[in-house]
């Protein structure tokens, strides 16, 4: 077995040895020996992470690379030719037949040329291509988290994540920058370079996959594994030598010939050795997420309840013009200080989270529809512009609508408005392809904050009650591996809606109650339409899994309808 720097930095020198050893199994006996190596954890953590790179430390092209990223963007497949001939230069015109799988350049031998030949028909095979970009709304801790447990160990500049103690100093660093310079002026020098936080790159990738056996759809999170190459986007039906190649007519987006990749349905690093929680864990970390909410919002108890409920919320069944699960939730009367506080502890404990801010003059400016111009025939023009909204499935946006003023809208900004509403009714999300568009499915949880109830459509709205001002935040005293577990539990609890359908199978006596309550509710006009009852199941299923539990009972059931009567009390409903 070739030693591990073989592998890793000249992958194709171990695919054209297979090549040339057995041309016929040559595509398992690649699979295998790259599984056999990417299975063990110390081979592993090898494999630099492009992730964890910026522009001052590239990697060689031709090596092997790890990549967790968004696919971003789709091309059509691409036809390529499987194999090519190369023939010696000498009197003997000895000719090799190599694989041009996982490369987009015909290598030579020394002393060997292309030969240049029409390839039969069975010589050509298709590729996916997909432009990939690292995930978006991904937050710092998940980063940190993930050079922490799979980081390269000998090239890559780690930063360490056990050297905060507490909540307060688990903050995000802009915050922690922030306040550190405001109590000490006479150092603000020294501290903002200790807290400072190196950028890394965001550039994309084309990603080109071969035998997939499962549909990667738009914004599908993915860990790739493949050899990378920084020699440009190449055509497969115009593939130069290695010589014919000009970098300068190359366009700047460089590839990388997928060997191996994961679908991801979450990016918690934290779940990867312990997958699972005990239920005895879960009861305390709901504890702790409701006492750090409580901090920010004291004496509301409801409020931070259905605060918890909307974060572990998820899309689980779609009908036409229907998402059922999910809870868009908006509040209203807090004050910047909460505002700002509840920002930095979702940037804390979430792992996917980003926030928009929205206003009149913002609307009119800004385009929020993901737009593609399908007509442009150059490739670096012919590509789909992100957007704020276009973001992975189990995302988190904190949308703030408190600088929202009286003004007109222009015709962009009336049609961003109902983009965002679509959004919140229907968890669809319109792309615009030039001369038409698409619907496409979306899971991301709206938190709408304002100033008095949104002008956006939200399933729940709660005005924040307090007899006192609050002016400033302390929040109680927690480790690291506290805020690890509640860390663990948002994310495991929020995936039970999409892995665990026992909750579906309601037992008989559930289901009579339920309906029997159902009735004697509407008698007594405590529930006007369908809508109303359907919130009811979704916050009775939310309640069931924040314990931890799998099985609808009446317990829940009660619990949800006391929440859900509670709110409408205050809010006159």
């Amino acid at each position: 077995m070739p030693f591990i720097e073989d592998w890793i930095t000249h992958p194709m020198t171990i695919i054209n040895r297979l090549h040339e050893k057995s041309p016929d199994t040559f595509e398992n006996d690649v699979r295998n020996y790259f599984q056999t190596n990417i299975d063990n954890p110390t081979f592993y953590k090898e494999i630099p992470s492009l992730n964890d790179r910026d522009d001052e430390h590239p990697l060689p092209s031709g090596c092997l690379v790890r990549y967790r990223a968004m696919i971003q963007d789709m091309a059509d497949d691409e036809i390529y030719c499987t194999n090519y001939k190369v023939r010696s230069n000498d009197y003997q015109q000895t000719e090799i037949e190599k694989s041009a799988k996982y490369t987009d350049l015909f290598v030579c031998p020394p002393g060997y040329s292309v030969v240049e030949q029409e390839p039969p028909r069975e010589k050509f095979s298709s590729r996916q291509c997909f432009l990939c970009i690292p995930v978006p709304n991904e937050t710092q801790w998940v980063k940190d988290a993930y050079r922490h447990y799979f980081g390269e160990e000998f090239t890559m500049h780690k930063r360490s994540i056990d050297n905060h103690d507490n909540i307060q100093e688990l903050l995000s660093p802009m915050k922690r920058l922030k306040t550190t310079t405001e109590t000490n002026n006479d150092n603000s020098d020294t501290t903002a370079k200790a807290e400072s936080v190196k950028p890394i790159a965001k550039s994309g990738y084309i990603v080109k996959v071969y035998d997939t056996t499962e549909e990667i759809l738009l914004n599908t999170m993915v860990e790739f594994i493949g050899i990378y190459y920084d020699h440009g986007v190449v055509k497969a039906d115009n593939i130069p030598t290695n010589d014919e190649m000009d970098q300068e007519q190359m366009p700047p987006i460089k590839t990388i010939h997928c060997i191996q990749y994961k679908k991801l349905a979450h990016i918690n690093p934290l779940l990867h050795h312990q997958p699972t929680i005990e239920l005895d864990q879960i009861s305390i970390s709901r504890q702790y997420i409701l006492s750090l909410f409580e901090s920010i919002f004291p004496n509301d108890k409801l409020l931070c309840e259905y605060l918890l409920l909307h974060l572990i919320s998820r899309t689980y069944v779609r009908q036409p013009s229907s998402a059922y699960g999910k809870l868009s939730l908006n509040l209203s009367h807090i004050s910047t200080e909460q505002f700002n506080s509840l920002e930095q502890l979702l940037q804390t404990i979430l792992s996917l989270h980003s926030s928009l801010s929205i206003t009149i003059s913002k609307l009119n400016a800004m385009q929020l529809m993901p737009n593609k111009n399908v007509t442009k025939e150059d490739d670096n023009e012919n590509q789909l512009m992100q957007t704020p909204l276009q973001l992975p499935f189990n995302s988190h946006l904190l949308i703030d609508e408190t600088k929202m003023e009286c003004g007109q809208l222009t015709t962009l900004g009336l049609n961003n408005i109902k983009l965002l509403q679509e959004l919140l009714r229907q968890q669809t999300l319109k792309y615009e392809f030039h001369i038409y568009q698409l619907d496409y499915e979306c899971d991301i949880r709206c938190l709408v904050i304002s100033s008095t109830k949104s002008i956006l459509p939200c399933d729940v709205y709660v005005r924040y009650e307090s007899e006192q001002e609050i002016n400033q935040i302390t929040f109680p005293h927690f480790t690291k591996e506290q805020i690890d577990h509640i860390r663990r539990y948002l994310t495991y609890i929020s995936q039970q809606l999409e892995l665990d359908q026992t909750i579906n199978d309601t037992s008989s006596d559930i289901n009579t109650y339920i309906q029997e309550d159902f009735v004697n509710m509407r008698k007594q006009k405590l529930l006007t339409n369908l809508d109303d009852f359907h919130l009811l199941l979704v916050l009775a299923r939310l309640e069931t899994l924040s314990h931890g539990e799998n099985i609808l009972t009446q317990t829940h059931w009660n619990q949800a309808k006391s929440l859900e009567f509670t709110r409408r009390q205050r809010m006159n409903i």
